[in-house]
């Protein structure tokens, strides 16, 4: 699965779930999904329904294919359970911290941004969105970027969901702290995200 560079809101439609946060993503829902066929009630096999698992949440965090069989792979190398792992991996990525920080209105907004060199990570510029924080680790905003950064914060207002605890952010400093890597029931998505059936798809 390459990544998406359609209409965004037409791709929540067709997941039946908000991939954005963003009011006109969560509204995006008509009773029916796009399309010349979209009045027909979808029926789903079990392979149809890890399918469908698995694309929101490679959608939900921009990621490829390949990227998120990389990630359960790695996930099966943790201690904890590997749906556990798996959204600790998807939830410390660069582009989703800027997101949950609020420093960007989308993922696609905090990918562009970290691409861009806006941020540094313990004083080091950091442009790969795949990068993966650690607790105790800083998260700035580059000094030429500082003003761009602020008029995003600023757009990024409508999302009216909190900052996670596993992060604490300084508002006017535009700094922020890794306390510790997200646990399971610190993730609050837009969906019900089904992890197990994702992994399914990858090791059946």
């Amino acid at each position: 699965m390459s990544r998406y560079y359609g209409p965004k809101v037409k791709l929540s439609r067709s997941m039946e779930a908000p991939i954005a946060e963003t009011p006109k993503h969560v509204t995006a829902r008509r009773g029916k999904r796009p399309g010349q066929h979209g009045r027909r009630r979808a029926r789903h096999s079990l392979y149809g329904l890890q399918l469908r698992e698995k694309q929101r949440i490679a959608y939900y965090y921009s990621i490829r294919d390949n990227q998120l069989r990389h990630y359960i792979q790695m996930a099966s190398s943790y201690s904890c359970s590997n749906q556990e792992a798996l959204q600790e991996i998807l939830e410390s990525r660069l582009d989703n911290v800027i997101r949950r920080l609020h420093w960007a209105r989308t993922i696609w907004q905090a990918r562009q941004m970290v691409v861009h060199g806006h941020f540094l990570v313990n004083g080091r510029k950091v442009n790969l969105p795949s990068f993966c924080v650690k607790q105790g680790q800083v998260i700035s905003v580059n000094k030429p970027s500082r003003s761009f950064v602020q008029q995003c914060v600023e757009s990024a207002e409508e999302v009216g969901f909190r900052v996670p605890d596993w992060l604490s952010v300084d508002k006017e400093k535009l700094q922020a702290t890794v306390l510790h890597l997200p646990k399971l029931d610190e993730v609050l998505l837009p969906f019900e995200a089904d992890y197990g059936r994702t992994i399914e798809f990858y090791t059946r």
